[in-house]
């Protein structure tokens, strides 16, 4: 061998043993397996296996009554014992059975003809007699088909004493619904695999736990007995009472929701504050720009702490918002009629401070309104809101001041009398220009001020505003909080009011928005015009959630929406923080969970 060719040789054993040695590196590596297994599996005991300081012990369903009219795992499934439950369906041969079935019903009749036996003998063969003749009517008549069921539970904790205390409890259930049982003893191995999810029944189990029946039966086996919602981008809402499942809910779900919109009901002290601010701060991680009418001054603590912009109106305020503001994002792009739109939106306001106006009224006002904005040289041309290709501002615009002095004759001087509180008197911060910035994705509307009968002044002129703001962009998700909306749709308010919430609320949808409805005056809500726009909000809203209420409203609620009478109890007799709420069809009862860090962050004074 030449000198050059010593050379490769040597190269490529030094080449060769490098790589020997890398694999064998590579082998001494943890694998994505070596992750998830057990640290040890211990199978000395048998009745547990043991595995990673947790304990497992297994119960077969062996046995079954003949007739059942409601879930047979429904009692088990509604407990909070930590278990896995496996079901196994096998299909028969259709053929083969009724060829079995006719055999043994011949065979079984010769003998119960010929049969001098005793008494319980023949009561035996005549009960399988009959169950054979029914079963193959079943099949030929009603197109039933025969499975075998095997059912299989695993039990688990942490604690041996606690193991032993739950076998004995979900054995006293199924008992209790007729259903036989026996321990896993000595089979623990293959009932934990078989209540994984590897689609494993073993043969061992099969012989002890094998049961037939028919389609129909399979019916009361079904698992899912409680509606649990597990959205992917839904935000945590609380636990479903039944069975502790988590509660995430994607209201801006366009797919499965018709709409975003809430309607949060319940007593003073229930919970439903404490719950909307939850929501709004769930909310806020999701960057949703969200605006609150805050009527009770229990959002302010929740805007400090998330940076959000608190606006108040009343006679200590800095804050003005011009009524006769007319903003450019008040009508969409390609779409004609300001003016015409915001007359509409005057006439509800001027209602709300002169009581319900009649139809000559009401032309009277609209005629002095199309005056005023004429001194400001504003018309129905949607061109006069422009000066030098800009839209007009807030000091382009009339203020009520300006209203007040041109109702000068007698047929508006009942008008300007009411007017005199927001021109000279206690309400003259409605007298000015707007000089509010809504620049921040949380905006709390303070109107707390303003005092029990002119409250609802304040919680209109903020509403148009977040309104106007809400159909900017139709890409950004928003939300708009109503609190106490019964002073907006109640008896207090009036029909032009009322109409404007029940568009916002039919047409929010198409902004990327959702309108949310709070209250715990339920007979209010529904006291104007037989409870119209009541009904039209909860009907316009894919999310119902009752806190507790009082039977009296409890009664007027099922007039308006499609309460049972057991859900009629429950809403009853919930306590603090639970609710029922209705997603789309789904019912879920619901404990409201928050952690002590949002609690710091809401403000601990859950009502």
């Amino acid at each position: 061998m030449k000198f050059n060719q010593k050379i490769d040789f040597i190269k490529t054993e030094i080449n060769n043993k490098i790589n020997n040695t890398k694999n064998k590196i590579k082998e001494g590596f943890f694998t994505d397996k070596d992750f998830i297994s057990p640290t040890y599996i211990n199978l000395n005991n048998p009745k547990f296996l043991e595995i990673d300081d947790y304990f497992y012990s297994g119960i077969i369903i062996v046995n079954y009554n003949r007739e059942y009219n409601d879930l047979i795992l429904k009692s088990l499934i509604e407990t909070n014992i930590n278990m896995n439950i496996s079901i196994f369906y096998e299909k028969c041969d259709t053929t083969k059975v009724l060829k079995e079935l006719t055999y043994n019903i011949g065979s079984v009749g010769v003998e119960l003809k010929q049969s001098n036996e005793n008494r319980q003998d023949i009561d035996i063969a005549a009960f399988t007699y009959n169950d054979a003749k029914y079963i193959r009517k079943e099949i030929q008549i009603n197109n039933e088909e025969m499975y075998f069921i095997y059912i299989y539970l695993n039990l688990f904790s942490d604690d041996k004493k606690e193991l032993l205390y739950n076998l004995d409890k979900v054995e006293g259930i199924l008992q209790s619904r007729g259903l036989q049982t026996r321990r896993a003893n000595f089979r623990q191995e293959e009932i934990f695999v078989s209540c994984l999810p590897l689609l494993e029944n073993s043969q061992m189990l099969k012989e002890i736990g094998k049961r037939n029946i028919l389609t129909t039966g399979l019916v009361s086996t079904y698992p899912f007995i409680s509606s649990s919602i597990f959205e992917e981008k839904g935000i945590y809402i609380g636990n479903n009472m039944y069975n502790n499942s988590l509660i995430l809910i994607d209201r801006y779900n366009t797919n499965k929701y018709k709409n975003a919109n809430m309607c949060i009901f319940g007593t003073s002290g229930a919970g439903k504050s404490f719950y909307t601010k939850l929501i709004i701060l769930r909310n806020s991680l999701l960057e949703i720009e969200q605006y609150v009418i805050d009527p009770e001054r229990e959002y302010i603590k929740l805007a400090n702490n998330l940076n959000g912009t608190i606006i108040k109106i009343g006679p200590t305020s800095e804050n003005y918002i011009n009524i006769f503001d007319i903003r450019k994002e008040s009508i969409e792009e390609n779409e004609h009629g300001y003016l015409a739109t915001k007359i509409g939106k005057l006439i509800g306001f001027f209602n709300l401070i002169f009581g319900e106006v009649n139809e000559e009224e009401k032309a009277i006002l609209e005629e002095k309104i199309i005056e005023l904005y004429k001194t400001k040289n504003i018309n129905f041309n949607d061109k006069s809101l422009y000066k030098k290709k800009k839209f007009k501002t807030t000091k382009d615009m009339p203020i009520l001041e300006d209203f007040y002095n041109i109702l000068d004759d007698e047929k508006t001087k009942k008008f300007k009398i009411k007017l005199i509180p927001f021109i000279k008197g206690s309400l003259k911060f409605f007298n000015n220009y707007t000089n509010i910035e809504l620049n921040k994705s949380l905006i709390i509307a303070d109107v707390y001020e303003l005092g029990e009968d002119n409250m609802k002044y304040g919680m209109y002129l903020f509403t148009e505003l977040f309104w106007d703001k809400i159909k900017i962009n139709r890409k950004i998700k928003k939300a708009i909080y109503l609190d106490e909306i019964w002073r907006l749709i109640g008896v207090t308010s009036n029909k032009e009011v009322a109409k404007f919430i029940y568009k916002i609320f039919k047409t929010i949808r198409k902004y990327g928005g959702s309108s949310v409805a709070i209250t715990q005056d339920i007979s209010d809500i529904f006291s104007l015009e037989n409870g119209t726009y009541g009904k039209s909000i909860l009907n316009n809203s894919s999310i119902k959630t009752f806190f507790s209420l009082e039977e009296e409203n409890i009664n007027l609620l099922s007039q308006y929406s499609n309460l049972s009478e057991k859900e009629k109890i429950e809403i009853k007799s919930l306590r603090r923080g639970e609710c029922l709420t209705f997603v789309g069809d789904e019912h879920i009862l619901v404990k409201v969970e928050a952690s002590e860090f949002e609690k710091k962050i809401i403000g601990n004074d859950n009502n």
